[in-house]
């Protein structure tokens, strides 16, 4: 069978609760007949867009494992425990993420070790084998562009202990090591989509298929929350074109294949403010000195007709991104070329630039049909995507009319959990109750995760849903002992929750009371060492002095207090 375009892979770290899943039922702790995936809305939407609709009351989906010479039937169940699965009849995990006695290079079992055992300590002994071996294993599911319901499945292997080199992580391509080898123990998932057969991580992979369902984009959500590092991949998605990946369903562990990826694209970013108009970003005039002596003038296009001019040959792609974009008056900035956004007028729909008695050059970097002279008549063209983002908890910038809004596909980006959990190597099923003293920085990482979420729910309900803290907050959070860790969290929240809090709620203790569990000045938290208190004024000043609420650095108490008050803040007690 020819090669055939990857449209996305998913990998599962050959962990303790795979190892159960695969080897197949037995009493006690070998229950399950599926291997775990994340609770992500990203990726169920991405199951949901790369296979069949669901045929079950519990939103099943029929598919096929797949790999050289034999298949299995299986499904995908998205409600379970709000986690995904790739599931598969009763102790009948796909045979190549199944242990072997002879493992070898024509499959389909990859995995060194005795698959026969009835008692699970037995079974259970054989995976410790496994590990003591310093091999790592990946199990692989490969979705084919063309193939709706089937998934190809392999075992990749890190290390040599086990003399399994044709199963090598080297035969993937770098993106998909990549994704392979950022699964471990504690992050045992992992997954990325494809476009045209380059791989695309999920956040990027969402806003590409809404750029090509409509071409102008707009991002909100509060600040932290990744808007602009999201805005920078697609930068690098359209500037740095990636390899194309292809798949052999026929070949075993060498079946992939990579190929050049297409003509990189052109993009430019612009930082909208109040001075920033029309003339910046489509087109003005600028100085320039004449032969005679004195002074002229030229026309200058801005970004956009740049941009749109470099587009406007066939297959081309083009970007301008317009990052905070509330703080200037966006309308009058696009101003008639407001009526071209449209993704049924791109191409279709023109107007006239302004200065039409002079011609307008874009610099030779634009060059589009061999020329760099653009036509008097505009059109913004297809393969030019625009993408906006803007803060939804500043109010001190411009509102976005009514007009400008329904011409953007508006993409709320909020508080993303998961990717904080993946950051900090965080478990949220880990026992934070647990003596200390038995923690991993992998707790501390959890309780980050915990008490962001909890922040944000109590946010919320005091503020409203565009005031939440993004991920960013404790994006640097861990340390070489759980005591560095939690140190560092405890200044993450002292430095940038608290004081980021503290300065878009002045004057308005009640609030920041209410978000830090500190109760009212009649009833004020009893709770030592709290974050927030309030202090009565001296009664000379009651005529005039009310009750304030003040604040500790938590990061200056010992660590006992320290990590009392942030489980606290957390509510876990």
């Amino acid at each position: 069978m020819p090669y055939q375009p990857v449209e996305a892979v998913f990998v599962v770290f050959y962990g303790l609760a795979a190892h159960k899943a695969t080897y197949g039922r037995l009493s006690g702790g070998y229950s399950k007949d599926y291997l775990q995936l994340t609770q992500d809305e990203a990726l169920r939407q991405a199951l949901l867009r790369l296979f069949p609709s669901p045929t079950t009351a519990d939103d099943s989906i029929p598919i096929t494992y797949v790999w050289p010479n034999g298949e299995q039937s299986g499904f995908i169940k998205l409600k379970s425990a709000d986690r995904p699965h790739l599931a598969w009849p009763f102790s009948e995990a796909p045979l190549p993420w199944k242990m072997s006695p002879a493992p070898s290079a024509s499959g389909p079992e990859t995995l060194l070790g005795d698959p026969s055992l009835t008692d699970q300590a037995d079974a259970t002994r054989e995976y410790d084998k496994w590990v003591a071996s310093g091999d790592d294993a990946y199990l692989v599911a490969v979705k084919l562009r063309e193939e709706p319901d089937r998934l190809h499945v392999r075992t990749y292997v890190r290390g040599s202990a086990n003399r399994l080199d044709y199963a090598d992580v080297s035969h993937l391509p770098d993106d998909v090591r990549d994704l392979v080898e950022s699964t471990t123990r504690t992050r045992a998932f992992a997954w990325a989509t494809f476009d045209d057969g380059a791989m695309v991580p999920p956040g990027l992979a969402a806003a590409v298929e809404k750029l090509d369902e409509n071409p102008s984009l707009l991002l909100v959500g509060p600040p932290g929350t990744g808007k602009t590092v999201l805005l920078e991949a697609l930068v690098d998605f359209v500037t740095n074109p990636r390899q194309t990946i292809y798949f052999d369903p026929d070949a075993n562990h060498g079946a992939w294949d990579v190929r050049s990826g297409g003509e990189p694209g052109k993009a430019r970013s612009v930082v909208l403010h109040p001075s920033y108009q029309y003339d910046n970003l489509v087109v003005g005039l600028l100085p320039e000195p004449s032969e005679s002596g004195g002074v002229g003038v030229r026309v200058s296009p801005g970004p956009l007709v740049s941009l749109a001019h470099y587009a406007s040959e066939n297959g081309r792609r083009a970007l301008l991104v317009l990052d905070e974009f509330n703080r200037a008056n966006a309308a009058a900035v696009l101003g008639d070329t407001l009526a071209l956004l449209d993704k049924d007028k791109r191409g279709q729909a023109f107007i006239d630039l302004p200065y039409a008695d002079m011609t307008i050059e874009v610099p030779n970097e634009f060059e589009a049909n061999g020329t760099t002279t653009v036509p008097h008549s505009f059109t913004l063209p297809k393969d030019l995507w625009i993408v906006a983002a803007m803060n939804t908890s500043d109010r001190s910038v411009a509102p976005l009319d009514a007009a400008l809004r329904r011409r953007f596909t508006i993409v709320e980006v909020p508080p993303d959990y998961g990717l904080l959990s993946e950051r900090l190597g965080a478990d949220e099923d880990l026992d934070l109750s647990a003596d200390v003293a038995g923690w991993t920085v992998g707790h501390v990482g959890s309780l980050a995760v915990h008490l962001l979420r909890e922040l944000n729910r109590r946010i919320d309900a005091v503020l409203g849903p565009d005031f939440r803290l993004g991920h960013s907050n404790f994006w640097h959070v861990g340390g070489p002992t759980v005591d560095d860790a939690l140190l560092s969290l405890a200044s993450a929240f002292d430095h940038r929750v608290v004081q980021s809090l503290r300065l878009s709620l002045q004057d308005d203790d009640g609030s920041l009371a209410a978000i830090f569990r500190a109760g009212s000045a009649d009833q004020p938290t009893s709770r030592a060492n709290s974050v927030a208190t309030w202090v009565q004024p001296d009664p000379e000043l009651n005529a005039f002095a009310s009750d304030r609420l003040h604040f500790r650095d938590i990061s200056t108490l010992n660590a006992d207090q320290s990590l009392n008050e942030l489980l606290a803040q957390a509510r876990l007690k």
